[in-house]
């Protein structure tokens, strides 16, 4: 490497959901070495940044990417000085070279104190030599905040306009809908193969099935749902993904549809709480999800359970013999914290 050739290595890093860690990490290890991490973030060392840069967009257990610059000051003014400022803007060249398409309309400084005069000038500044705007929704999101090395500073510059967990493909709203990363870290858990057989009981819009879709298309996919609204939008964010991979939706309560049995993956996220339903038939409803679940698999199946009635859901388990639970995991977002019962056929 000759001396005015600048190093590629670089770092970025990672916003996940508490609960999604381990699979975000899994997913990002593909790139490079994690040098740190906890809950909700990791730091992941690349040996070449402009080329982690488009692969990084894919990950699918990643809330949102950024890439990471370090910068000697000891008060966020000094960020203000013109070689602080050139590799600022080489970074965020860097974030559009990447990928040319991708446009940016405007500028967000996210930081402490960001309504202060000093980074209210640095927002500015950035978004000059930027050629953006400075909007409250601004696309371009860069993070300002003290580095983990004492004296130094860092911006986090988002890889993308919108989140990583914002599917481009969701066209649609859909209340209770599951979270995008975290329905991917579920599939994760349960082990979805090409000869696999998947149903998912309760599929609203879709989307356990087409993250489904974006790893490895099963041999058959069936979704089941009572709302022929959600199905629109399904099919709709089916289209939209523009994967591989035939998905059968059938309107119906799955627990009296007539339906081919024979599933190896079976999954689930029922109504749960005040907003779907009350707490007392719910218990019922997912015992009778189970008893469905037990009629439609094959002898090796496995059941996914992702459910915020966790009391109700024990409850239900309890003197079952068709199914055994093998593990349970829990997420959280946003106050809420659904749990993934993994149950094997008993």
């Amino acid at each position: 490497m000759t001396a005015d050739r600048q190093d590629p290595a670089g770092e970025l890093v990672l916003e996940v959901l508490e609960g999604c860690g381990p699979f975000a990490r899994r997913e990002a290890e593909q790139l490079g070495t994690v040098v740190s991490g906890g809950p909700t973030e990791l730091r992941l060392a690349v040996p070449d940044l402009p080329a982690a840069i488009p692969l990084a967009r894919s990950w699918r257990r990643v809330v949102a990417a950024s890439a990471v610059l370090a910068l000697p000051a000891r008060r966020p003014r000094e960020l203000l000085e013109t070689s602080a400022q050139q590799r600022i803007g080489e970074l965020i060249e860097q974030v559009r070279r990447a990928k040319p398409r991708q446009r940016f309309d405007a500028l967000r400084l996210r930081a402490a104190g960001a309504d202060t005069p000093d980074m209210r000038r640095l927002s500015a500044e950035i978004a000059e030599r930027a050629g953006l705007p400075v909007a409250d929704d601004g696309d371009l999101v860069i993070r300002v905040r003290r580095a983990p090395a004492a004296g130094e500073w860092e911006l986090l510059v988002r890889l993308t306009p919108r989140p990583l967990s914002t599917r481009s493909w969701r066209t649609g709203d859909y209340p209770g809908a599951v979270n995008a990363t975290i329905a991917a870290s579920c599939l994760d858990l349960l082990g979805v193969g090409a000869q696999d057989s998947l149903l998912d009981m309760t599929c609203g819009s879709g989307t356990f099935l087409i993250e489904q879709l974006h790893e490895v298309a099963p041999r058959r996919a069936v979704g089941v749902d009572l709302s022929e609204q959600a199905l629109e939008l399904a099919r709709g964010h089916q289209r939209a993904a523009r994967r591989r991979g035939r998905i059968d939706w059938v309107h119906g309560d799955v627990l009296g549809t007539p339906l081919e049995g024979g599933f190896t993956r079976l999954v689930s996220n029922p109504p749960w709480g005040t907003l779907h339903g009350e707490h007392e038939s719910n218990e019922q409803l997912l015992g009778d999800l189970m008893s469905r679940a037990a009629e439609l698999a094959s002898p090796r199946a496995r059941l996914a359970i992702l459910t915020h009635e966790i009391r109700r859901m024990h409850a239900a388990l309890e003197d079952r013999t068709d199914w055994r639970l093998a593990d349970e995991h829990r997420f959280f977002q946003k106050g809420h914290h659904p749990r993934l019962f993994l149950l094997d056929r008993g």
